[in-house]
């Protein structure tokens, strides 16, 4: 007999409709339509592309055997599914025969378009150079909105339970992202905007995650989320998840509109 109750994920998408539809019906999308908004656009959001890694990383410490001596994993089909995460987002092909992290590929688009690297150049050499977190976010002077999003995802990955992670890397990134994308990829190609490995990165992103990673990212929040409590902590984190990216987004907009009003 077919189990007809909802799942934790389902419950949980419920539970965030409304901040999801505000997301995904943001003007953020319209906006990047020339390449000076891309600029702006990439100065935000390459954060994001950073502190993704840390989600996952703290998945992996959680449900893969990284330690010596190795012992194999309690759950190896979570861990199957972290495993091929990983090798997508730390080693992806980067469309010259070669491999790259997606957050390297995302640099590399940068430079490639000319946007500003000089703040999260500075973040993450301070980070390289062992820096204490908050002193690297703080030295690296980033917006209030982009520091707010990063802080929430250190503490996240850091502290959160389980669930808490699993929910702010589902909800927060690999199921909303394939949306995301696809609107901000249709503003983008109308305006014909020339930004090749920008281009190679947001199809990357729609390709993997909606045909591959978001529907298992909603399984490994079903495995976790295994009791009322959990899941109430999940729905909690994913909300956040969700209104600090409408920050982030509203950051990008107001530094936009900063920019476009005429000088008296």
């Amino acid at each position: 007999m077919t189990d007809l109750r909802p799942t934790p994920s389902d419950s949980i998408l419920s539970s965030i409709s409304d901040l999801r539809q505000q997301l995904l019906s943001h003007p953020i999308y319209d906006r990047i339509n020339s390449l000076p908004s891309l600029w702006v656009f990439m100065q935000h959001h390459g954060f994001a592309v950073l502190d993704f890694m840390w989600l996952l990383k703290r998945l992996q410490q959680e449900f893969c055997s990284v330690k010596v001596p190795w012992l194999p994993s309690e759950k190896p089909e979570l861990s199957r599914f972290i495993n091929e995460i990983v090798l997508a987002e730390e080693s992806d092909e980067d469309g010259e025969g070669k491999y790259a992290s997606h957050f390297e590929l995302y640099l590399r688009a940068m430079k490639d378009v000319g946007s500003d690297r000089s703040r999260l150049d500075r973040f993450t050499n301070l980070l390289r150079s062992d820096s204490d977190f908050v002193n690297a976010l703080k030295e690296s002077s980033p917006s209030d909105s982009v520091r707010e999003f990063v802080e929430f995802t250190f503490q996240i990955a850091s502290k959160g339970l389980p669930a808490e992670v699993a929910a702010a890397f589902c909800f927060g990134r690999e199921d909303i992202i394939p949306d995301m994308f696809n609107r901000l990829q249709a503003t983008f190609l109308q305006a014909g905007i020339i930004a090749p490995w920008f281009a190679y990165y947001i199809r990357r992103h729609i390709e993997l995650d909606g045909d591959h990673h978001g529907p298992m990212a909603l399984r490994l929040v079903d495995s976790l989320c295994d009791s009322p409590e959990t899941t109430q902590a999940a729905i909690q984190v994913a909300r956040r998840a969700i209104e600090l990216r409408i920050r982030l987004w509203d950051g990008v907009v107001k530094e936009l509109d900063a920019i476009a009003e005429p000088r008296s």
